[in-house]
């Protein structure tokens, strides 16, 4: 049926409000359709319309062995936050990884010390960055990576940090989605010393939590701006405490400080006015008896998004990996680590979905049409199978050349 008395900009508006799986097969029902879902403005419009309407929200589960990522899993959910679906089996571009941070539906997976993969686990498309390797240096080195959105420039880049254990000035490096290429930046990294390798991302610029050399009980805040690439230091809201342990994180668009006060409790404070160090405020607190809590395992309560009412928040139950490798085996943990904790009743609940993995890591997506152009993720079982399609084709093959040498 002609389409053609339809106003484009109706056909636009129309296609916006679709899931990313629908608009994917309609990629394929004609030309017009498909530059029209592939350009640069829609997707935009596409991924706008996600985050104001939290569509195709869907948390990827990696198995985690205690050291590295393995199978992936994926659900949705909706309005009911306290049934999820069934967890569905799904394979991640790179295999034996680790998650680095989720931005606008990609998620940013590291393998070894070089091998960064930015993946739409939705579209199931992925782009592998080129490997940049250190010059004039030996193998002691180490990386530390970020992935976050330039804004300013509607950019996605991975900033690298290159760590010299001779004591040699930390390198930074920053890789451009659109430019596909590394960029050295010539700002030098301020006289800090990090006291958590986990870095987050908000507001076009990743952020850490830092100290002077040999003073850890002054901590602070520091960023880097991916559009200016700057520095700049805030303050927290906590001094540290030798009771207690400090992270960032974000949750609801707002950089998160997390306080975890050993054997008592959980205080997380959101900064409400980016960049403005008198904005934070507490906004819960896990006192010990709402969650039960394994004291010899349990790290903190990461955050990863409030229900749509926003009573409630999913948290992601992080447990000490040296207390999951037993004997270098991987030991079982019964209960499933995501939990709802309601706000206002100040308790929490496991969610009990036996298709989870039994240890994972988490990155949060939303619907997004990012990356359209990057290369297929190829399940394994496809890949064996095209292998074995190639092999029977080469013995067929090789018995109709016998076969004519035997007429001949």
């Amino acid at each position: 049926m002609s389409n053609s008395h339809i106003p484009p900009e109706l056909i636009t508006n129309i296609l916006s409000h679709l899931p990313v799986k629908s608009l994917a097969r309609f990629l394929s029902v004609s030309r017009q359709w498909y530059d029209l879902i592939s350009d640069s403005g829609f997707v935009k419009k596409h991924l706008n319309r996600s985050v104001e309407t939290n569509r195709d929200r869907t948390i990827i589960l990696l198995e985690h062995d205690g050291s590295h990522c393995g199978n992936g899993f994926s659900f949705n959910f909706d309005d009911d936050e306290d049934q999820f679906c069934n967890a569905v089996k799904m394979y991640p571009p790179l295999q034996h990884c680790d998650i680095l941070d989720c931005c606008d539906g990609l998620v940013c997976l590291l393998k070894g010390r070089e091998e960064v993969v930015i993946w739409n686990p939705l579209l199931r498309k992925y782009r592998k960055l080129p490997s940049e390797k250190p010059k004039g240096v030996t193998d002691f080195w180490f990386p530390q990576f970020a992935f976050c959105h330039d804004h300013q420039n509607d950019d996605y880049k991975v900033l690298r940090l290159l760590f010299h254990y001779n004591d040699l000035p930390i390198e930074i490096k920053v890789y451009s989605l659109k430019s596909q290429r590394w960029k050295k930046v010539e700002e030098q990294w301020p006289n800090k010393e990090i006291c958590h390798w986990e870095s987050v991302s908000l507001n076009g610029a990743v952020h850490w939590l830092v100290a002077d050399y040999g003073v850890l009980d002054k901590e602070s805040l520091l960023a880097f701006d991916l559009a200016s690439e700057k520095f700049k230091l805030y303050t927290t809201p906590v001094s540290p405490d030798l009771n207690q342990e400090t992270r960032l994180e974000v949750l609801g668009g707002h950089l998160c400080f997390l306080v975890n006060v050993f054997e008592e409790y959980n205080d997380v404070w959101f900064m409400k006015e980016y960049g403005v160090d008198s904005s934070w405020t507490r906004i819960y607190k896990i006192e010990r008896d709402a969650v039960t809590w394994d004291f010899e395992r349990f790290e903190y309560y990461k955050p990863l998004m409030f229900s749509k009412n926003g009573k409630k928040v999913l948290l992601e139950e992080h447990w000490n990996n040296n207390a999951i490798l037993v004997d270098h085996v991987v030991e079982k943990i019964h209960s499933k680590n995501l939990i709802w904790y309601d706000i206002e009743k100040k308790q929490g609940k496991r969610v009990q979905n036996w298709s989870f993995p039994d240890a994972f890591r988490t990155a949060t997506c939303i619907g997004s049409l990012l990356l359209l152009d990057g290369d297929n993720v190829i399940d394994p079982w496809q890949r064996n199978a095209s292998q074995s399609e190639g092999l029977n084709l080469l013995l067929k093959a090789v018995d109709e050349l016998e076969n004519e040498m035997l007429e001949g």
